[in-house]
């Protein structure tokens, strides 16, 4: 991470490679939960799915980190757990402006403050059946939070460096749907960073480990 060719370099090819193609489902299922059986993206017909954005805020700033929060516990969905800025796509609303409007929101950073380069692979949750649009934005620096106590309990960031150590990654066995399932997590917080938050940040990581393997060697 102390090479500096990184950061403006990294933009760019993300810039790049989201209008090409993206790592896509192969890399969201590496922390997706075992046995993975939700439907795929071209399986949701008839499933009266909901449209949902989130933010995630890369800063380049040295260390390199993204920003997540913790949903406030009152929530009727995934309350108490980590996630990105965002939330449900409003009548009216593109995802990008649901993302900009959530972050907004909850965390108190204005679209000024960064540079969205993207989306990137949506994702299917089965419990709320929300479709999630993530799209990827660097700042410069660690804008101000101002949290929206309401929405999100805790904000912080979780620099690149723990998310690139394998040595983060836990796994817990939990009951679902009368099924035993392996969750995969990241162990970077008191709360696991799993679900479809980790497998978001998973895409996210196969980009970062596609450039260093190009361009940085």
């Amino acid at each position: 991470m102390a090479d500096n060719r990184f950061p403006k370099s990294f933009v760019s090819y993300c810039n790049r490679v989201i209008r090409e193609r993206l790592p896509g489902v192969h890399a969201q299922r590496k922390m997706a939960p075992v046995p993975d059986r939700r439907p795929g993206m071209d399986d949701l017909e008839g499933l009266n799915t909901r449209d949902s954005a989130v933010l995630i805020l890369f800063s380049l700033q040295d260390p390199q980190a993204i920003l997540y929060t913790v949903r406030n516990e009152e929530l009727p969905y995934h309350g108490g757990q980590i996630s990105f800025p965002g939330g449900r796509q409003e009548l009216g609303e593109t995802p990008i402006q649901t993302a900009q409007r959530e972050t907004a929101e909850e965390v108190g950073i204005g679209p000024d403050q960064y540079e969205i380069v993207g989306c990137l692979s949506p994702l299917y949750v089965p419990p709320s059946r929300f479709i999630i649009h993530p799209w990827l934005a660097f700042c410069e620096d660690r804008p101000a939070i101002a949290m929206q106590t309401s929405e999100v309990s805790e904000a912080f960031w979780v620099p690149l460096e723990d998310l690139t150590d394998p040595k983060k990654i836990k796994t817990r066995d939990l009951e679902y749907g009368g099924e035993r399932l392996s969750y995969p997590f990241w162990d970077v917080h008191k709360v696991p960073l799993w679900g479809a938050t980790a497998m978001i940040t998973s895409e996210i990581l196969a980009l970062y480990q596609e450039f260093m393997d190009k361009y940085i060697g």
